[in-house]
């Protein structure tokens, strides 16, 4: 790992007469609040069968991420993400906002402020049904509270995690 590290840090650095700089930089959204077309993310959002959004102009995409919701606008910082179940929220260019619920995939967040959305399944939040959200969860919760063996386990978690976020996504208690 130090071999690797050692050797990507010496591929970014140019050699001066006197000193050595990094070529490479780090850029952040603005929090500029006017919004034109400069200002603007590059968007595309694929599921394997169905493209939803190729090259489309946002403002922001809110992201569940592994590691905790977070959002992406122009000049977000270039990184890859894996996203667990969850809604995406799509803020377009008029100020309209769109929920999908996707049940995990990778976000690619490139320097050049495109971003592109790769999910196993998304869905219009506005189209998932309250009652199979419950019945699914019901289920779930009992497959995961009632199996000891590890692999059905670990299918029960994933299940149940997944209805929970659609659950937590509808608004839908128990």
């Amino acid at each position: 790992m130090f071999a690797l590290r050692n050797l990507l840090t010496k591929s970014l650095r140019v050699n001066n007469s006197n000193s050595q700089q990094l070529i490479g930089k780090r850029f952040y959204a603005s929090e500029n609040n006017a919004v034109n077309a400069d200002d603007l993310l590059t968007f595309s959002f694929m599921v394997p069968h169905q493209t939803i959004y190729k090259d489309k102009k946002v403002q922001l995409i809110t992201l569940p991420g592994a590691k905790g919701v977070f959002g992406v606008a122009k000049n977000h910082i270039a990184k890859i993400s894996e996203l667990k179940p969850g809604v995406i929220q799509i803020n377009h260019q008029n100020g309209d906002a769109e929920k999908y619920f996707i049940s995990g995939g990778f976000a690619f967040i490139n320097p050049d402020s495109s971003c592109y959305i790769n999910a196993v399944e998304a869905f219009p939040v506005d189209q998932l049904d309250a009652t199979e959200v419950k019945n699914g969860l019901a289920k779930y919760t009992q497959l995961y509270n009632e199996t000891t063996d590890p692999q059905p386990k670990a299918v029960a978690q994933i299940g149940l995690e997944t209805y929970q976020q659609m659950a937590y996504a509808l608004g839908v208690t128990l």
